[in-house]
C-alpha cells in the first residue's frame, strides 16, 4: 500500500492521466481496489482525492467492490474531507450496492453537502441522494425536499442534474 499511497501523494487533482498510469502501473494487483478504499480517507487530499477517483473509474468501467470494502469506504466517509474526493464518493454511489442499514448514515453524511458553496457537490450530493432513498424509502422525503431545491438551485448545473434525474429511470 506504500507504494500505492506514495504515488497518489504526487497527484495535483488535475493530471488524470497520472492516474490513469497508476492504474497500469499497480491496477493489476488482487489488492488495489482495497488499498483505494483504505486511501479514501487518507490525510493528504492529494492521496484521497486520487484514491476516490481510482474508485469511481473502476465502477464506472463495471468493476464492483465486495460488501467488506464498501462497508470499509462507509465507515471512512467522516474522513474524507476535500471537496473533490467527495464528489468522486457522491458519483459513485449509483454504482455502490449500500445495504439498507447502511443508508442512513450515508444520508447523514450527504446532507451537509446539499447546501456545499461547490455547485457539482450539491448536485452530486442530491443524485446520490436520490439512489440511497431507492434503497430506502425512509430517505424518500428527504431526496425529494433535496431534489426541489436542486430545482430552483441559482446554478445552472445543479437545475440541470435535478431535471436528468426527473427524466431518466434511474
Amino acid at each position: 500500500m506504500k507504494r500505492l499511497r506514495d504515488a497518489l501523494a504526487n497527484f495535483d487533482g488535475k493530471a488524470v492521466s497520472m492516474l490513469s498510469e497508476i492504474r497500469a502501473e499497480l491496477g493489476g494487483r488482487k489488492t488495489f481496489i482495497a488499498e483505494l478504499v483504505s486511501l479514501a480517507g487518507d490525510d493528504e487530499g492529494a492521496v484521497a482525492d486520487g484514491a476516490t477517483w481510482l474508485i469511481k473509474n473502476l465502477l464506472e468501467e463495471g468493476k464492483r467492490l465486495t460488501p467488506s470494502q464498501t462497508e470499509t469506504l462507509i465507515g471512512r466517509l467522516d474522513a474524507i474531507t476535500t471537496w473533490q474526493a467527495q464528489l468522486h464518493v457522491c458519483q459513485s454511489v449509483g454504482h455502490l450496492d449500500v445495504p439498507a442499514r447502511r443508508t442512513g448514515a450515508f444520508a447523514d453524511w450527504l446532507t451537509p453537502l446539499l447546501h456545499s458553496d461547490r455547485p457539482f457537490l450539491r448536485a452530486w450530493s442530491m443524485d446520490a441522494l436520490q439512489h440511497l432513498a431507492a434503497r430506502n424509502t425512509k430517505l424518500t422525503e428527504r431526496a425529494a425536499a433535496a431534489l426541489d431545491a436542486a430545482e430552483r438551485d441559482p446554478k445552472a448545473s445543479v437545475r440541470a442534474r435535478a431535471r436528468r434525474w426527473r427524466k431518466s429511470p434511474n
